[in-house]
């Protein structure tokens, strides 16, 4: 079944989905666990040490978001650069576009910076507890409306969205009635002056009402687990995460495996991760290139592949330009994805981005020459090549391909490391291998 016939291309497809791609000293840790020590290890993110991805992001003082608004994206773009929990951030972009919340209507960085923190917090734990974090967040009760759903002026949007986005899918089990009677055990939170949310008693509906036929004096705790313990919930959230880490269709039986996984552990999203994690069609023929990846995964797999730190802010307007930008997800039903990334304006600018970044005074300060030398890969052509293409593309590229990339910089049998440093060929090759269609699939 699997096209990856060697652990290392296993590991490294994981680390593309389960990630945002990895640099060669990355790989090397993962190579030394093997497949299943690489999965649990990413399972596992406080048993890894993140200070200094939390350095990065405590230089900039959060303290006065909603003045400096641009560090609510600088900040975690720092992270994505410089994590070393790379599932966890994958996931907390997975739940952020999921739980999609954006910030041209919340108004307030302070709010999704809060909500960034807890999609974090919660990404791998029961998702119950994550979905009634959600909806008492400030940014989503903003966002949604439920902020203003009242007994006296009960307000559907967030109810609507809950189920038809959140847990059980577009038009699945429920109706209007179902919708109307969720709204109202939604009622009763607001949003104070200091953007924390806040159960005001007086304004909640205390009478009985009826979800999916279960009656009771509801209120958004009891209709969360309601939600939550539902065999659909988990269905649609193991569908959406087979998409997300595997497969573009997975099949009824999959999904009952993950579904299996969901109900068999209270609701752990771990559990369900790791469930299509170590599956083998994780790696099969069917799941392998068949992703386009995400600006963001673009962007930030480059930067960390090529050991690039940035200050967080110069690649923003060339993600925009690729048509996204985190914190600003079109709708609540979050970004398309897939092939809506790729039209002629978008591939244009990630042709610009990689020009960006691989020129010889790139704002970005890539130094290939340098790179090349501090992993000790200075000798031939065809070695440098090989360890571009492995570290990019996995080493996918075909011989003809190779060969092109070959004389690009010299040659077989003319190459000279320091001319090519010198004239910028080396640059010039990296731009080539981010330029590739196989840079833009995982």
């Amino acid at each position: 079944m699997s096209v990856m016939t060697t652990e290392r291309q296993r590991i490294q497809h994981v680390l593309r989905r389960a990630g945002f791609s990895y640099s060669v000293d990355e790989l090397d840790g993962y190579l030394a666990l093997g497949l299943e020590g690489t999965v649990e290890r990413l399972l596992d993110p406080l048993g890894v040490d993140e200070s200094a991805a939390d350095a990065r992001v405590a230089e900039l003082d959060l303290s006065d978001l909603d003045e400096q608004r641009a560090k609510l994206l600088q900040a975690w773009q720092l992270r994505l650069q410089s994590t070393r929990r790379p599932l966890l951030e994958k996931l907390t972009y997975f739940w952020h576009d999921h739980f999609a919340t954006g910030m041209r209507k919340v108004g307030h960085p302070t709010l999704m910076q809060t909500q960034n923190e807890t999609l974090r917090e919660r990404a791998l734990g029961r998702f119950e507890d994550l979905l009634l974090a959600v909806t008492r967040d400030p940014a989503m009760l903003v966002w949604l409306d439920n902020r203003t759903n009242t007994k006296a002026a009960p307000n559907e949007n967030f109810a609507r969205e809950l189920m038809e986005l959140h847990t059980l899918g577009e038009g699945n089990l429920y109706g209007e009635p179902d919708i109307k009677e969720a709204a109202r055990a939604l009622t009763g939170w607001s949003v104070t002056r200091d953007a924390t949310a806040r159960f005001v008693p007086r304004r909640h509906d205390r009478a009985e009402k009826t979800v999916l036929g279960v009656s009771g004096t509801l209120d958004d705790a009891q209709l969360v687990r309601l939600l939550a313990e539902r065999r659909e919930t988990a269905d649609f959230i193991g569908a959406k995460l087979w998409r997300f880490f595997a497969l573009p269709e997975p099949g009824e039986a999959l999904i009952d495996r993950t579904t299996a996984a969901y109900l068999d552990s209270d609701g752990s999203i771990a559990a369900v991760v790791r469930t299509i994690l170590l599956s083998e069609e994780m790696y099969s023929e069917a799941a392998y290139r068949t992703r386009i990846k995400a600006p963001v995964e673009v962007v930030i797999g480059a930067l960390r592949a090529l050991e690039v730190e940035t200050d967080g802010r110069a690649e923003l307007p060339l993600m925009r330009a690729m048509g996204q930008l985190l914190y600003d997800p079109p709708d609540p039903a979050g970004w398309t994805g897939d092939g809506a990334w790729i039209n002629s304006t978008t591939m244009l600018a990630r042709s610009n981005f990689a020009n960006a970044l691989t020129m010889t005074r790139s704002r970005v300060l890539l130094d290939v020459p340098g790179l090349l030398r501090r992993h000790g890969v200075d000798g031939s052509a065809g070695e440098v090549v090989d360890w571009v293409l492995d570290l990019l593309v996995g080493g996918d590229a075909g011989e003809g391909t190779r060969e092109t990339l070959i004389e690009h910089i010299g040659g077989r049998y003319h190459f000279d490391f320091e001319r090519a440093a010198e004239d910028g060929a080396l640059n010039g090759l990296i731009y080539l291998a981010l330029s590739m269609p196989l840079y833009q699939v995982t």
